[in-house]
């Protein structure tokens, strides 16, 4: 018989063998290493699955819905789709019926003024609530400011928040920092478009654009 050592648990002696330490440890080594194993499966799962599962959580948080209408007004305006579908992003979350507290309507949160404004100078007729309809005015409204602003695509939309009078009274010229935007509403709202713009561009850019 082995030697063997005395250890006390709880008021009992307990008589171990060097041998049975021996197994106790080899077995607490396999456990080690097969916990090391499992680590090592998971993280090579995570590794290859991780980019689809990533994709599938941007396009539950980023949807797209209205893709033909965008398409179709985009093309027609010469927009961006994925700089239309940024702003339907940022405005509405592609809610069709929001409202803002001042009146703003639909997918592109279209002011009454505007729409009046866009009818007149745009000449597009139809219910500005109706999505097909806001879609084709707020992508008209957006061509409008890009050729008013064509050396800097952050006025436009600056202007698209808060109006071209306001812009045109911040003096800001093409390459501006977007901490001279006194507004920090409009500040946040351009930064979150073109953010919005390209997860749009690489989630949907092909369909956007029909290719």
């Amino acid at each position: 018989m082995g030697a063997s050592s005395v250890r006390r648990r709880a008021g009992t002696v307990v008589y171990t063998t060097r041998g049975g330490r021996r197994r106790a440890a080899r077995r607490r080594a396999r456990r080690r290493r097969r916990s090391v194993l499992l680590a090592v499966v998971l993280l090579l799962a995570l590794t290859v699955f991780w980019p689809r599962l990533y994709g599938i959580f941007e396009r539950a948080t980023h949807p797209l819905e209205y893709a033909p209408q965008i398409r179709a007004a985009s093309q027609k305006f010469g927009v961006d789709p994925t700089l239309v579908a940024g702003v339907i992003y940022t405005e509405s979350r592609f809610g069709h019926d929001s409202e803002s507290s001042k009146g703003a309507y639909g997918l592109m949160q279209i002011m009454p003024s505007t729409a009046r404004f866009i009818a007149e100078h745009g000449g597009i007729r139809g219910d500005y609530r109706d999505p097909g309809v806001n879609i084709e005015m707020g992508t008209w409204y957006l061509s409008y400011l890009e050729h008013r602003y064509p050396q800097d695509e952050r006025l436009a939309l600056a202007a698209y928040n808060s109006g071209e009078g306001k812009v045109a009274q911040w003096g800001l010229r093409p390459g501006f920092s977007l901490r001279q935007i006194p507004y920090a509403e409009t500040r946040d709202y351009v930064r979150n478009v073109l953010a919005a713009q390209k997860t749009y561009r690489r989630l949907y850019g092909p369909e956007l654009r029909g290719g």
